[in-house]
């Protein structure tokens, strides 16, 4: 920790600053670092790994998000469409997966 928040929320703020400050070109857009640091202090006041968990649900939460969260209900690696059976138990469509260039598996 270095001035009462972690490196984490230290490193947010400083790429934060520099960015407004490289959009704007002004000079009092520096200013904008006293605000986010005394709100980094007083979140890192309540959790000192507040910035720590954030990064860490946006590595792995928040990437289901913009993925497959929505259709799934939770994380998913597979693009795969769900196909549940219906009051028959039977499959709309027969799964056909191609392997290689000449084989066919049903």
């Amino acid at each position: 920790m270095r001035w009462g928040v972690t490196y984490s929320a230290l490193l947010f703020n400083l790429v934060f600053t520099m960015e407004v400050f490289l959009v704007t070109k002004n000079l009092f857009g520096l200013l904008l670092a006293a605000p986010i640091h005394g709100v980094s202090l007083l979140l890192c006041a309540r959790d000192p790994r507040f910035f720590d968990l954030v990064l860490l649900w946006g590595r792995t939460r928040f990437a289901a998000l913009l993925g497959n969260l929505r259709f799934w209900k939770a994380s998913s690696y597979s693009p795969l469409e769900l196909d549940l059976p219906n009051c028959r138990a039977r499959r709309r469509d027969i799964v056909h997966v191609r392997v290689g260039a000449s084989q066919k598996v049903a």
